[in-house]
C-alpha cells in the first residue's frame, strides 16, 4: 500500500528500510523531490553525511559512554525543563533523533503526546523503530536531511522542538537556515531546547585540562565496550576523512554565535542554561 503526503511517499512494508513501515512510521522523501535541483554545496555533503551516520548507527548507543559521557545528565536536564512547561506540550519535534533514546524518554514523560522524530540516516531510524516499538501509536519517524523539506512530515505546528548533538556537524550557513525554519513550525510561545557541541574560547591551560578529562572519560569506559577501541578509531578516521573533504565541519560554532543566530532567526530570546566542557544546552522561545 502506498499513499502520498506533501513531498513524502509512505510505503507500508514490514521489517524493511525501504519506506514507511509498521509498527512505527518512517516517511521517505519522494524520489522526484530528491531529484530537484540542489545547491552545489548540498550535493557535496548530503550523501556523505548520511553514509557516515549509517555506519555509526549500529554502534551508536554502546559507544555513547566513550563518545558523549554527558548525554545522560543533559537528557535529565532537558526532561526537567520539559516537565515545567505549561500548558503541558502535546506535540514534539525531535530533530536528529538518532536511535530514539531522548524520544522514548519524552514519550514516557508525556503519555498523551505525539513525537515526530527526524533523522537523515535510515540506519539510525531503523534502530529507533525497534527501540520505540511500544510507542508506535504516538511516534512518527521521518527520514530527511536537515536541508530537505522535513517540515512536510509535520501536520501543523508543534509545541516543543528538541535537538541533541546533530546540528554541530552541518556547515554554519545551513545551521542558520535550520533555525529560521524551526521558528516557522513552532506555535506562538513554543520552545526550542537545543543541545549540541560548541567551540569554547578557553585559555590554553584550560583546553589541556578539558582534553585530559575527555581522554580520561574515554579510557575509563572503552575497555567495557566490545571492540570499543577499534570502533572509536574507525569513527575518528571516518569523521576526519569527511572533514578533510569539506563534507562535515571540524569546529562547531561558538555559544555566542549560536545565541545570535537563534535570535536573528526570530526567536524571542535564546540563552545557554547548561554547559559541560564542549556540550551546551540552549533554551529559546518563539514570541507569543
Amino acid at each position: 500500500m502506498v499513499t502520498e503526503r506533501r513531498g513524502f511517499t509512505m510505503t507500508y512494508k514490514k521489517d524493511t528500510v525501504d519506506g514507511f513501515f509498521c509498527p512505527s512510521k518512517i516517511f521517505m522523501q519522494d524520489a522526484k523531490e530528491a531529484q530537484k535541483p540542489d545547491s552545489p554545496h548540498n550535493k557535496i555533503t548530503k550523501t556523505c553525511e548520511s553514509g557516515f551516520f549509517d555506519w555509526l548507527a549500529p554502534h551508536y548507543d554502546r559507544l555513547q559512554p566513550a563518545m558523549d559521557p554527558s548525554r545522560y545528565q543533559a537528557h535529565s536536564i532537558i526532561l526537567d525543563i520539559l516537565n515545567t512547561i505549561e500548558p503541558e506540550p502535546e506535540k514534539f519535534l525531535d530533530l536528529g533523533c538518532h536511535t530514539g533514546m531522548l524520544t522514548s524518554q519524552i514519550l514516557e514523560l508525556f503519555p498523551e503526546a505525539h513525537v515526530v522524530a527526524i533523522d537523515g540516516s535510515i540506519a539510525m531510524l531503523e534502530e529507533a523503530r525497534i527501540n520505540l516499538e511500544e510507542f508506535s501509536d504516538r511516534i512518527t519517524l521521518a527520514k530527511a536531511d536537515f536541508r530537505d523539506r522535513w517540515e512536510d512530515a509535520i501536520d501543523g505546528d508543534v509545541d516543543v522542538i528538541v535537538h541533541y548533538a546533530s546540528l554541530c556537524y552541518i556547515p554554519h550557513d545551513a545551521l542558520r537556515e535550520v533555525y529560521t525554519r524551526l521558528v516557522k513550525i513552532l506555535k506562538p510561545g513554543g520552545w526550542f531546547l537545543h543541545c549540541d557541541l560548541t567551540e569554547e574560547r578557553l585559555p590554553e591551560p584550560v583546553k589541556r585540562i578539558a582534553a585530559n578529562i575527555r581522554e580520561y572519560q574515554r579510557n575509563s569506559v572503552v575497555d567495557d565496550i566490545p571492540d570499543g577501541e577499534r570502533l572509536l578509531k574507525r569513527l575518528e578516521q571516518v569523521k576526519n576523512a569527511n572533514v578533510k573533504k569539506g563534507r562535515l565541519v571540524e569546529i562547531p560554532a561558538l555559544p555566542e554565535q549560536q545565541i545570535a543566530w537563534l535570535v536573528g532567526a526570530g526567536f524571542e530570546f535564546a540563552t545557554r542554561i547548561y554547559q559541560d566542557w564542549r556540550l551546551s544546552l540552549f533554551l529559546a522561545r518563539k514570541p507569543e
